[in-house]
């Protein structure tokens, strides 16, 4: 028999399971049928009955083969092994016993039935979890739910990350592969999960290998499987990590390269190994400062964003880990005043507000007051003035204002120069940018941007071809 016969039957299991599914929902429906007299059904029933126990017992054959080719752990798939096989059992029994009865109004025939649902379930949940993850049918509840259940639990890796000042004292392994190994092999290659029998996960199984031997060759480093799978086309049916999967940057293939081309040392440090600093340049922390406040704020609740967006604002968080929103009519054109008013539950978390070509006016900027937490606000092709920006005042972490087509004038700005927070306005194409006198703007405690820029003049530009 050619070798990829075996694996190839096993990959079909995930398309045979569905038919004893099928077939036993449907004699369960056949068997609870309101009509008078049930063993009419009797016949279909028990051909149903017969075709799920078959296929079961195949689903449960294409799963073992599975199993044993594609080198999950036992750990991983055994609660889902064994119910498969008791499902596959259960729908045997219920068979003989329809048949033996030749009734469907058996009390037995009640409890097998139950049990025969209660198996299929709790079997099918598990295969999907093998599949899609033990999350995937909890993740789209709200958060609050997840939380409170204790569902919510998620696998995160520390990604690659390198003092620009002490990353010669990193571990070359420790602190740089391994967490390159977490990032793009781990999802596949761990404890629960080892496919090919391969661990990714410490040294001692790096070293063990898998099922086809040693993924480090320390006589011939460069040719470790380790790297030679990484180095593939992406569609090679070899190429590691699969292409579906996470891959590597170039940067991460490059220094497993050179840890391998080193020596594969679990104690060297990188100063010791005698790599560039351009080569891990790209991971040294930048430690930026956000222009957006910190804040500790409630969860929202998802009806009240999911009523705001039916309205047709467009509202997204600022990042994952943060609170703040970013809220703007882009998609709701026709904005008015009163319709801001809606927003009102949410002001706190407001950190980015873009009312451009809506059709507010000055009677919102006391709404815009209250946003406390406001840092960018866009006001551009408005009917904004600006009569009212000295209540704008309050939004202290205010750093960014946009005006462009407005019709704001010198007047109005000026009304914000003790503001304690602004750093830049953008007037382009406004009466601001249209005065003659624009001097006057270079003494307030911001900077405002009118437009107009002109490029110098090149020698290049008289140049006539």
């Amino acid at each position: 028999m050619p070798l990829f016969i075996l694996p190839l039957i096993g990959r079909f299991h995930p398309l045979i399971v569905h038919l004893p599914i099928g077939f036993i929902l449907f004699a369960l429906v056949l068997m609870y049928y309101p009509r008078k007299d049930k063993n009419l059904l009797l016949p279909t029933v028990q051909f149903a009955l017969l075709l799920s126990t078959l296929m079961s017992f195949f689903a449960c054959i294409t799963g073992i083969i599975l199993y044993n080719q594609e080198g999950y752990a036992f750990d991983t798939v055994q609660n889902h092994l064994i119910l498969g096989i008791l499902t596959a059992l259960t729908c045997l029994s219920l068979f003989l016993l329809v048949k033996k009865h030749q009734t469907l109004s058996d009390p037995k025939i009640h409890v097998g039935s139950a049990i025969l649902f209660l198996c299929l379930t709790i079997t099918g949940h598990l295969g999907g979890n093998l599949t899609h993850g033990e999350t995937y049918l909890t993740e789209v509840l709200p958060e609050g739910i997840q939380e409170t259940f204790g569902w919510k639990i998620e696998e995160q890796f520390e990604p690659l990350s390198l003092d620009g000042e002490a990353w010669e004292e990193a571990l070359f392994y420790e602190d740089v592969v391994q967490l390159i190994l977490n990032q793009n092999c781990r999802s596949c290659h761990n404890e629960k999960n080892s496919k090919g029998d391969l661990i990714l996960t410490s040294k001692e199984s790096l070293l063990e290998g898998g099922k086809n031997g040693e993924v480090i060759f320390h006589k011939t480093p460069m040719e470790s499987e380790l790297i030679k799978r990484m180095l593939l086309p992406l569609d090679h049916e070899d190429h590691m990590p699969p292409k579906e999967k996470r891959q590597p940057v170039e940067a991460e293939v490059e220094l497993i390269k050179a840890w391998l081309h080193n020596g594969a040392s679990f104690e060297e440090t990188l100063g010791q190994s005698g790599i560039s600093v351009d080569l891990v340049s790209s991971f040294f922390v930048k430690n930026e400062i956000s222009i957006y406040p910190e804040v500790q704020l409630e969860p929202l609740e998802e009806d009240v964003l999911k009523e705001l967006k039916s309205q047709g604002f467009f509202i997204e968080k600022l990042s994952i880990t943060s609170p703040l929103l970013k809220v703007s009519t882009i998609n709701f054109p026709e904005a008015d005043n009163q319709d801001l008013e809606s927003l009102e539950p949410i002001l706190a978390y407001i950190t980015i507000l873009d009312l451009s070509l809506s059709n507010v006016t000055d009677d919102v900027i006391p709404l815009v007051g209250k946003m406390e937490n406001l840092t960018i606000l866009k006001l551009n092709e408005t009917k904004i003035e600006g009569q009212s920006f000295e209540m704008l005042k309050g939004n202290t972490h205010l750093i960014q204002l946009h005006l462009t087509k407005s019709i704001v004038n010198g007047d109005n700005l000026g009304k914000l120069d003790s503001h304690p927070s602004l750093q830049k306005v953008f007037a382009y194409e406004t009466p601001l940018a249209k005065e003659i006198n624009v001097e006057k703007y270079k003494e307030l405690r911001f900077k405002v941007e009118l437009g107009n820029f002109e490029l110098p003049s090149l020698p290049t530009d008289q140049v006539k071809y």
